[in-house]
């Protein structure tokens, strides 16, 4: 059954995130605001939640699922290396709304990549999220709280419609203030590529980079 708390995003209960950090420890699913939309949290060490993560979802297994990390020092257990480039990436728009393809640290699980052989990496501009990674110890799962092929959810009652009674339990934080998600960019290709256009625009990127970039062939405009 799905239980649903009130929570402050911006300062977040220490209680509250300390009863969400003991389902993701024990590797169940919280449902929570992200600086974005509503994101679907698990462990990201755990590889039996990332498979139940995916079944929720109806989520493709090629498909790979973003994580967000809680602090940079926490970048260093997810990704092996990144290139300078990325750090100016990383200077100019962390903690927000860019995630970037990295080079995947051996100890993750392979089900968090897909077919991508990377791994997406946020730091979000949320207390609320930044809090959850860092009280779990470990990066946390950042896809949207929603059916694949459904719209992302912008309110703990639309995460509930769509996924209850499958989530453990959604951390209601209010409404997302606009349904615009992450923009996502390739930092391992030369150029780099904008896989998914989201709230960091392409010429903001391009300007922090100096060059320009390509974007995948599902992105139009």
């Amino acid at each position: 059954m799905t239980r649903c708390v009130k929570v402050d995003p911006q300062c977040p209960a220490s209680g509250v995130l300390d009863d969400a950090a003991s389902i993701l420890r024990r590797g169940g699913i919280v449902a929570y605001l992200t600086d974005t939309v509503y994101g679907l949290a698990v462990n990201a060490r755990l590889p039996q939640a990332i498979t139940g993560l995916y079944a929720l979802k109806g989520r493709s297994s090629d498909k790979a699922i973003p994580l967000i990390i809680g602090a940079p020092e926490q970048l260093s257990d997810v990704a092996v290396a990144w290139p300078r480039r990325a750090e100016s990436l990383m200077a100019a728009f962390w903690p927000g709304p860019l995630t970037l393809l990295l080079s995947p640290h051996p100890n993750l699980p392979a089900t968090l990549l897909g077919n991508t052989g990377r791994i997406g990496v946020r730091w979000p501009d949320s207390p609320l999220s930044q809090g959850l990674a860092l009280r779990v110890g470990s990066a946390i799962t950042a896809s949207s709280a929603n059916r694949s092929g459904a719209a992302a959810a912008l309110s703990a009652a639309e995460v509930e419609v769509q996924l209850a009674p499958d989530v453990d339990l959604i951390l209601d934080a209010g409404s997302a203030n606009e349904p615009q998600v992450s923009t996502i960019l390739d930092i391992t290709v030369e150029p780099p590529r904008m896989i998914r256009a989201g709230r960091i625009p392409q010429e903001a990127i391009e300007s922090v980079l100096g060059c320009g970039i390509t974007k995948n062939r599902t992105e139009k405009g």
